[in-house]
């Protein structure tokens, strides 16, 4: 076995953390590890592959391509390496990736490469793996599930892995989703499913490291937030939400007489849970319709939004402003910080950002799903010496974390409070900063998902004002 050249040495939490897998491992358990972003799980994960583990099979799982190249360069460079260690990535053909699975100690892989390799291999193939890490476990859940409450392929995968032993991370396990089974409608904590799909299983929680220096290393994000004026949005908001409550009404009528249990449930999930109901398409569809269309109204530059109002009575599209008020507002804020990060839904938001920054003489950085070399953007985010902005989509923002920085904007907030609460632990502390269109519906959400993330992150989320 060729001896690792160690360069990390893991913090006090960090080495409870380990001895606490070790010890439910011991028992043939799996594990489930809630660990703040910005807290370690490559310090975990690298710590259960060299010291905790050096001689067992371990399958390394990662959601995306983006994470499988980064995982990748961590474990063979930054961290000194790893005995055994090999890596499936998309170029590689079946056949080669049949051997690395027999031949290797440690495979990292994604699960969509990994399904489709073990669809054309024998079928007790993979079923000899001592331990199976999965990084961001809490993807594994589908926001709202009918008849796989899994994303792909996780169904099969994890009947297709069988005995081996989990060890799944992630930054939140506190979160709820949607179950729809034969008309029935539950709101279920993601945990429990995941508890349903890998039984026998030990948790460890961020409260359980209470006691050890983990508050030492634990940056504590302060969150702002701040309205908007534009009478124009908010008369529009109202409008959409009026014909909501209609297109509610007649869901909830439809269901009074269809399906009843189903009409029950909706009273302890949520209003939400109607865009799903059991009811006519042409129901639904206008339900869904005008949500998405609110959606866009908060988040959509005039020009854009204006192809989504024409169904909407008393609205025309001349009533809209020509500027966006939040692009105005996010420069204010911008000017007045030296790091700025934006996070907004569409490139053509974001570019229209980066435009108006530009005009105040604020640099700007631009990283979308679009941007092929991430790394060269962020390092001349971090490297430019005077005030600076990067503005990301969901696509661009994956897998990307900016301590540098000293504000975070949250353009547009959306319902998911794991999404949001992840978006503001990119900057690892720092004040976050959410914006709304005073006196409309984005006002209540916001105000609705803050509550949430100060309820579910008390060790590392402040309102400001306190």
């Amino acid at each position: 076995m060729q001896k690792i050249d160690r360069k990390i040495v893991p913090r006090g939490y960090q080495k409870l953390i380990l001895d606490l897998i070790k010890l439910h491992t011991s028992k043939k358990k799996s594990v489930l590890l809630e660990l703040d972003c910005g807290m370690g799980k490559r310090v975990i994960t690298y710590e259960i592959l060299t010291s905790l583990f050096p001689e067992k099979r371990i399958l390394l799982v990662v959601l995306s391509s983006s994470s499988l190249h980064e995982t990748k360069d961590f474990l063979q460079n930054e961290y000194g390496g790893v005995d055994g260690f090999n890596w499936i990535g998309p170029g590689i053909s079946n056949a080669y990736a049949q051997k690395i699975l027999k031949e290797s100690r440690v495979i990292l892989c994604t699960p969509q490469k990994l399904s489709n390799v073990i669809k054309r291999a024998p079928s007790d193939f993979v079923d000899t793996f001592d331990i199976i890490i999965i990084n961001e476990v809490d993807k594994l859940i589908r926001r709202m599930g009918s008849r796989r409450v899994l994303v792909y392929p996780w169904t099969d995968l994890i009947t297709q892995l069988g005995s081996s032993l989990y060890i799944g991370m992630s930054g939140t396990l506190r979160d709820s989703h949607y179950v729809l089974d034969q008309d029935q409608l539950e709101i279920r904590k993601e945990l429990d499913t995941l508890v349903e799909f890998i039984p026998d299983v030990e948790l460890i929680f961020m409260d359980y490291l209470a006691g050890t220096d983990v508050m030492e290393f634990t940056k504590e994000t302060k969150i702002e937030t701040v309205p908007v004026e534009d009478p124009v949005i908010s008369q529009i908001s109202e409008i959409i939400g009026q014909q909501l409550r209609e297109a509610y009404s007649a869901i909830e009528a439809e269901l009074r007489e269809e399906a009843p249990e189903y009409l029950e449930q909706v009273k302890k999930t949520g209003p939400q849970a109607l865009l799903q109901a059991p009811v006519s398409e042409s129901l639904r569809g206008r339900a869904q319709s005008l949500t998405l269309t609110r959606k866009y109204l908060f988040s959509m530059m005039p020009a854009q939004l204006k192809k989504f109002l024409w169904k909407l009575p008393d609205v025309d599209e001349s009533m809209l402003p020509t500027i966006s008020q939040k692009v105005i507002k996010a420069v204010e804020i911008a000017k007045n910080t030296n790091k700025t990060v934006i996070l907004c839904s569409y490139i053509r938001t974001a570019k229209t950002i980066v435009s108006h920054l530009a005009k105040a003489n604020i640099k700007p950085f631009l990283l979308t799903g679009q941007i092929f070399d991430k790394n060269a953007v962020l390092q001349s985010f971090r490297k430019y010496d005077g005030k600076a902005a990067i503005i990301m989509s969901p696509v661009g923002e994956r897998d990307i974390d900016l301590p540098e920085a000293d504000k975070l904007i949250i353009f547009d907030c959306v319902r998911t409070t794991k999404t949001v609460y992840q978006q503001l632990k990119r900057i690892r502390g720092g004040i976050g900063v959410f914006l709304y269109y005073n006196n409309s519906y984005e006002e209540k959400k916001v105000q609705s998902v803050i509550s949430t993330i100060l309820e579910r992150y008390p060790w590392s989320t402040k309102l400001a004002s306190e």
